[in-house]
């Protein structure tokens, strides 16, 4: 009897753990489910040199269509997209075409039909307005924006949560790089070699390198596309950068054997402690350096030159000759822009470090 009522113990006991462990497991699927429905998700907000998203041919595109967009006066600074059911993290794409003034949303899958019925909530004060797309098997969302800005993206019970501030309020130090030409101004070009493309490729890189650093890197154009001067120039203000270095070759008709590095300066413009030519002095040096190039010298720009416009240190690089052959040769090789891509890297670094 005793071993009968033991084994009944012992079974009830199953009966007890079993139905436990059913309860328990059925409170961490609900607490799994809920917290997968409400998780908040950080999107990155991909730089204009960053992203890749690039709209069709205007041939193939659908009709652009005018965002609808409610005002929240208790929203500060903040933009909330609604996104339809089943929407995920990896199927939005947000990009800062800062360039354009305008943040692009690429959602996979949406439909313009969605966006017809549901508006975009929030503080619209720095907003021109907003078009929808329909855009490679989705929507892209084209945000004109009245300043540039950074934006932190959110992913919250199927909303989308745009937070945007001022780049001085995101980062520290902001250095803007300007490589030159675009579109039809093919700058210096010898033997299909073209500043144009080289400058381009070299400030990439460099941001590259740069990227996850202390340090903010801005392009004046990251496409090849025309960037009026008057933009360039502007371009330091509206970002208040700490540094402006733009990016080009050099060409001498007269002497091809000439090559190697040189930098100008505005020489009219003095700043104490850290200025224009110790600027241009900083990034030679290091660039010839990363390049095992040598360094030319520092030259005073000329009148009216973009240099003379800038009230923040501010230099020219020349990265060799186009009229040398054997430089000519090297500009074009990958291994090399990013030689000069790290010194120019080196260079902000230093900069930097030593005047903290």
């Amino acid at each position: 009897m005793k071993n009968l009522l033991q084994i009944r113990d012992q079974q009830q006991n199953r009966r007890i753990t079993l139905i436990l462990w059913l309860l328990l497991g059925s409170m961490s699927m609900g607490i799994m489910l809920w917290t997968a429905a409400h998780k908040t998700v950080v999107i990155s907000a991909l730089s204009q040199e960053q992203g890749g998203l690039v709209t069709e041919n205007q041939a193939e595109r659908s009709h652009e269509m005018q965002l609808a967009m409610a005002e929240d006066r208790k929203a500060e600074r903040e933009i909330c997209i609604p996104l339809e059911t089943g929407t995920k993290a990896e199927n939005v794409v947000v990009e800062n075409h800062y360039m354009e003034r305008e943040l692009w949303i690429y959602v996979q899958n949406g439909r313009k039909s969605f966006y017809r019925e549901h508006q975009l909530t929030g503080d619209f004060s720095l907003v021109g307005n907003g078009i929808c797309e329909a855009q490679n098997e989705g929507v892209l969302l084209r945000l004109s924006m009245k300043e540039i800005l950074e934006y932190h993206s959110t992913l919250e019970e199927g909303t989308l949560k745009i937070d945007f501030v001022n780049p001085r309020e995101s980062y520290d130090r902001i250095v803007v790089l300007d490589p030159v030409g675009g579109g039809r101004d093919r700058g210096v070009a010898d033997s299909g070699c073209e500043e144009k493309n080289i400058a381009l490729e070299v400030a990439r890189q460099t941001a590259q390198l740069l990227e996850g650093s202390m340090v903010k890197i801005y392009l004046t154009r990251t496409e090849d596309t025309e960037v009026a001067q008057e933009v360039r120039r502007s371009f330091a203000d509206w970002v208040d950068a700490d540094l402006y270095l733009e990016i080009g070759l050099s060409a001498d008709d007269a002497q091809e054997s000439t090559y190697g590095i040189r930098a100008e300066y505005n020489d009219e413009y003095y700043l104490p402690d850290f200025g224009n030519v110790q600027w241009a002095d900083c990034v030679t040096r290091q660039v010839t350096v990363a390049s095992s190039n040598r360094a030319i010298g520092l030259f005073p720009a000329e009148e009216d030159d973009i240099l003379w416009q800038l009230k923040i240190p501010a230099a020219r690089i020349s990265l060799g000759y186009v009229t040398n052959s054997s430089e000519r040769q090297l500009l074009e090789q990958e291994s090399y822009q990013k030689k000069l891509a790290e010194g120019i890297a080196e260079a902000i670094s230093e900069v930097y470090t030593n005047t903290q």
